[in-house]
């Protein structure tokens, strides 16, 4: 890619000599370790594949996070109304908002539906690379609606303007539902943080993937998702048992990926000295 890019003369391509996984790779560090905020989920496989055990830091500052009931719509379109009318609801608060999204394209999506409301907002979602220090200096500041992506500003500190923490802070909608609860909790984290107030709410629609293939997305459609009867043990169970499952599958994928891995560096002769 750098030769095309640059003009020069591509050379002859190259042939893969060997491989390892990112499992097997790491295991090879005679010091392991790291810090994260999300590791809760991953306890097991940290200590299975690595022998690392977690040890969980107190808060500075008492946690202010508020997390408020999970809402579940049966269509993208009443998922993204009410995401609106949730912002500016907030907005006139005095409060900042930030929207997670799954994708590049429907951030932008919604972001023509704020525009067509004549609701002022910003969008964050990679392709802003000039623009992204300030977006996210100004994301916290109050009346601030800011949407994003999941791979735009994680792990960003969003610092509250004047007065925003007395108005109850950062409110945190996430339309995210991803395979990892892990990413979710990322994406809750950017509020509430140093002892700040804060809240997050989960405004999901029954057509997102993983939701639609569970079969109690079928009971919950049947029940009416939109009434606001759906108790909400029923609702946590339909967002969250998918990922569960997810979760599982993809840790057995890695491990039987390293079990290869292992079993064919045994079988391979050794590379003669040069």
């Amino acid at each position: 890619m750098v030769e095309i890019r640059e003009g020069c003369p591509q050379s002859v391509e190259t042939a893969t000599v060997a491989q390892i996984t990112y499992q097997r790779f790491f295991q090879r560090y005679l010091r392991l370790g790291g810090m994260s905020g999300t590791l809760g989920e991953s306890r097991s496989e940290l200590q299975a594949t690595y022998g690392l055990h977690i040890v969980e830091v107190p808060l500075r500052s008492p946690g202010l996070r508020r997390k408020l009931p999970i809402r579940l719509f049966h269509d993208r379109e009443d998922q993204w109304n009410a995401v609106v009318a949730e912002a500016v609801t907030a907005r006139r608060a005095g409060r900042p908002v930030l929207i997670g999204t799954d994708s590049v394209a429907e951030s932008e999506q919604l972001s023509q539906l704020f525009k067509l409301r004549g609701v002022a907002h910003s969008l964050l979602n990679a392709r802003q690379d000039e623009e992204e220090a300030r977006i996210v200096a100004n994301a916290g500041h109050s009346g601030r609606i800011t949407i994003a992506t999941n791979m735009a500003g994680r792990g960003t500190d969003i610092e509250l303007g004047e007065g925003v923490a007395a108005r109850g802070g950062l409110h945190v909608i996430c339309c995210q539902h991803n395979a990892s609860r892990r990413i979710d909790r990322q994406l809750a984290g950017r509020c509430a943080r140093q002892g700040d107030p804060g809240s997050v709410q989960s405004m999901l629609s029954t057509k997102q993937p993983l939701i639609a293939r569970s079969i109690l997305n079928r009971i919950v459609t049947v029940l009416g998702a939109r009434d606001g009867s759906t108790p909400q043990w029923l609702l946590a169970l339909v967002v969250r048992l998918p990922q569960y499952f997810e979760e599982s599958r993809r840790r057995s994928q890695r491990k039987e990926l390293l079990r290869r891995d292992m079993l064919a560096e045994k079988l391979t002769p050794a590379m003669p000295r040069q």
